[in-house]
């Protein structure tokens, strides 16, 4: 579905912004 792939969209690079914030690269 069209709205699945715009949740995988967004969800990818928040799902990374989060992950570098918790190891504390950012």
């Amino acid at each position: 579905q069209l709205t699945a792939l715009a949740l995988i969209v967004i969800a990818g690079p928040a799902v990374i912004f989060a992950l570098a914030a918790l190891k504390g690269d950012l």
